[in-house]
């Protein structure tokens, strides 16, 4: 149980997050059923005409309660129902299958240096066994796509005999930034809001949109499981506790029964004891199962959401093959106040935690702006847009005081 100071600390900044929300464009108050627990960017081409996402009526979009705050707290996560309703649009829907398909040839690309620079692997030199690794196959639509990264997989797997490491995980990384209509979804001043609330703070970031697609019937490793993993081990930020969220929401279709959803261990982004006492465990699967409650959704619609704390436990199995793909976008937030993590090798500062060393996995969305951020001075980069400001929940004391 929250104190009751903190409550009603946290009650006040919920009335002014209401009172922000009459203002918040294409926002309004829906009932509480609706929220449950269950490399470098490549740079456009042509200057193509702003589009933006099409107009919510209000009634078509829940906003947060003060219950559901609490159970996000408390929980890691929640269900959201009505969340991004911009996400039933035919338009925005391809505009984001165009975005995966830039963002799958951006990782093409990014992968075989990232190999050669961070583990020394070649991934050139199994050619014979693997078919060549070029670039050509980039221009050949999404099946050259695929085959090149068939490819790449095959020279890493064989090259496992003297070297244990594997390519970085894939996800299509800032759609937004390639797709004007998936920014307009992704900086609309309603869904700061919601990414606000749950996080208790006055002012928001967009820090990234990533794609996760399932596909059965592709190769290139592209139906694989998502291993148990916390969002901010790989993200170069301090968020000083508590100050990232993620609404992961799936596009195209509703998902159901057979369908890949993410699976939660509740609580875990409180449990300050599990680094303590654990670290990096080698075995997190069965760790996790034997210290949390593991639960998902059922179902989403086309417009439902799950939001989570970047430090909450997740997973996901692979899709199955009889529902066909399963498409999904995420939307993460940071809290203005994150600074730069000052030392992602553990040179200095974290030299004696060997078992923190941070995971570079997602190198290829951050590189572009981590290098201008001034070392323990709150995130100010233009890649990173505030998406959420109200100025008068900033004077309010902190739980627990007078």
């Amino acid at each position: 149980r929250l104190p009751r100071s903190a409550y009603i600390a946290m009650r006040r900044i919920t009335l002014l997050l209401a009172a922000a929300a009459v203002s918040a464009e294409y926002f309004d108050v829906e009932e509480d059923a609706f929220w449950e627990n269950d490399g470098p960017q490549e740079p456009r081409k042509t200057v193509k005409p702003k589009t933006t996402a099409p107009r919510i009526a209000k009634r078509d979009r829940a906003q947060l309660s003060l219950n559901q705050m609490v159970t996000f707290a408390s929980q890691g996560w929640i269900r959201c129902v009505k969340c991004i309703p911009e996400l039933r649009d035919p338009g925005v829907a391809a505009a984001l299958d165009r975005g995966y398909e830039a963002t799958l040839r951006q990782y093409a690309r990014y992968a075989p240096s990232f190999m050669l620079d961070r583990f020394d692997v070649d991934v050139h030199e199994h050619n014979e066994e693997c078919g060549p690794v070029v670039m050509e196959l980039l221009d050949q639509g999404r099946r050259g796509v695929e085959e090149y990264l068939d490819r790449l997989r095959c020279s890493v797997r064989i090259g496992r005999h003297y070297s244990n490491v594997s390519l970085p995980y894939f996800q299509g990384l800032n759609v937004h930034r390639v797709e004007s209509v998936v920014e307009s979804v992704a900086t609309t001043k309603a869904l700061g809001l919601a990414a606000a609330s749950l996080l208790q703070a006055a002012k928001v970031r967009l820090y990234q949109t990533a794609m996760f697609v399932k596909d059965p019937a592709h190769g290139a490793g592209l139906n694989n499981a998502t291993g148990w993993h916390r969002d901010l081990q790989l993200v170069p930020l301090d968020t000083r506790g508590r100050g990232y969220v993620t609404f992961w929401c799936p596009y195209e279709r509703p998902l159901g029964e057979g369908d890949s959803f993410l699976h939660f261990a509740v609580g875990s982004q409180r449990d300050i004891g599990f680094e303590y006492w654990y670290g990096n465990p080698e075995k997190l699967g069965p760790l996790i199962a034997a210290r949390y409650a593991i639960t998902r959704v059922a179902s989403l619609d086309v417009g439902d959401c799950t939001a989570h704390d970047g430090w909450t436990f997740h997973t996901a199995p692979p899709q199955d093959p009889s529902r066909g793909a399963r498409k999904a976008v995420a939307f993460s937030f940071v809290t203005t106040d994150a600074i730069p993590l000052p030392d992602l090798d553990a040179e200095n500062i974290r030299v004696d935690r060997p078992d923190r060393v941070f995971v570079r996995e997602d190198e290829i969305g951050w590189r572009d702006f981590y290098d201008d951020l001034e070392p323990f001075e709150p995130v100010d980069h233009e890649l990173l847009p505030m998406v959420f400001e109200d100025t008068r929940a900033t004077n309010l004391p902190a739980p627990g005081g007078k």
